[in-house]
């Protein structure tokens, strides 16, 4: 299959969205430590890195100290 109109050129694709979800309530530090942020410093360079891989959309949750997840409208604002 060739392509020679040029429409596999970036400039001539429609927009994409890219969502990336790293992390779930449902698992918590002890099943991935190394790959599960807990603390806000932590969920923010995970953000950080989901862009710098293509994402344009992060969807997030929050922990508690604890790593469990957590509801708390302050911790999501805080972390926003």
């Amino acid at each position: 299959m060739n392509f020679l109109d040029g429409s596999l050129h970036p400039e001539n694709q429609d927009k994409l969205v890219i969502t990336c979800a790293p992390y779930g309530p449902e698992w918590v530090p002890a099943d991935f430590s190394e790959d599960i942020p807990v603390t806000m410093d932590e969920q923010g360079q995970k953000a950080v890195d989901c862009s710098n891989a293509g994402a344009t959309l992060l969807h997030v949750h929050v922990r508690e100290a604890d790593g469990k997840g957590s509801k708390r409208m302050s911790m999501f604002n805080e972390l926003l």
